[in-house]
């Protein structure tokens, strides 16, 4: 009878033991995703301007979420910390604004068991419905404040979207046309500036130049470099929509960002900055980016 007990006693070891391993090792093998998409809410998604826009961004946005959501299936929902969030930006004091940003927040670590699956598989469903809501109101709007991302970048990028836990693999996804401006925020500091516009002269004289890089390099243009510590953010700028007569502001708009985001110590193969396209070839590179930036951080 003695033998029998002791039997069971290191059989039921065996068995917990080997459940907190399994568990130990998918916590190890598995880190979290903290997602943070930044719409830029200025005359871009105007339907007058850009009557397109709004279906593009929504798009890009679905992508976004079936890229978060195909890695919280690889691990299972129900061992998921990961953390989705929206932000639109200019910040808009109506609070419709507030209660749909509320909305399309979700952390799963605060979420109860029974209830992450519901959500997991309603994530498009909630995110479409309540981005239709606020798009359809933005878009109508009969003034824009601009897009002064240079001031978020300096106040609020580093609360809003690092979590210094290397349980974490942080995101930002910026939906933009890639122009900065806001009439209160426009200054330099020699050739560094706050703003980004399509009639600034720090863009339009490089329209004109066909060795411009080097011009650009040479006499230190770029956006103001900004005190921040970006290197365990992974961001994707999406969406840059140069003028049609000036297809080759892109890669002006490209370069200054590029150079902003390598001086706030973003690595280069930790960003990407894709223009605006068809909505399908866009969704490759999303999906490809995720993917890339999850290997390369061994979370899976």
């Amino acid at each position: 009878m003695k033998n029998k007990i002791f039997l069971a006693l290191v059989s039921f070891t065996i068995v917990f033991s080997s459940c907190s391993n399994e568990k130990e090792n998918l916590e190890q093998n598995y880190k979290n995703i903290n997602l943070t998409i930044l719409i830029d809410l200025s005359d871009r998604i105007s339907e007058n301007k850009n009557p397109d826009q709004v279906e593009k961004d929504l798009y890009i946005i679905n992508s976004v979420v079936d890229a978060f959501k195909k890695y919280l299936y690889r691990k299972g929902v129900v061992q998921s910390d990961d953390k989705i969030k929206v932000i639109f930006y200019p910040v808009n004091t109506q609070s419709i604004y507030q209660e749909i940003a509320d909305s399309l927040h979700f952390d799963f670590e605060q979420i109860d068991l029974k209830d992450r699956k519901k959500i997991f598989s309603q994530l498009n469903e909630i995110y479409n419905k309540h981005l239709t809501t606020i798009y359809s109101i933005a878009s109508k709007a009969k003034s824009y404040p601009g897009s002064d991302l240079f001031n978020y970048f300096k106040h609020r990028i580093v609360d809003d979207c690092i979590l210094n836990d290397s349980r974490f693999i942080n995101f930002l996804v910026i939906l933009t046309d890639g122009y900065i401006y806001d009439e209160n925020a426009k200054y330099n500091m020699g050739n560094r500036f706050s703003y980004l516009a399509p009639l600034s002269s720090h863009i339009t004289q490089f329209r004109k130049i066909i060795n411009w890089e080097a011009d650009f390099d040479r006499k230190d243009f770029g956006l103001i470099k900004l005190d921040n510590d970006l290197s365990k953010l992974h961001i994707l700028v999406a969406e840059l929509n140069p003028p049609k007569n000036h297809p080759e502001d892109f890669d002006i708009l490209k370069k200054y960002w590029s150079k902003w985001l390598i001086e706030q110590n973003v690595r280069k193969e930790n960003f990407k900055i894709i223009k605006t396209d068809l909505n399908y070839l866009n969704s490759n590179i999303v999906q490809k980016f995720f993917e890339d930036v999850l290997r390369r951080n061994n979370a899976f």
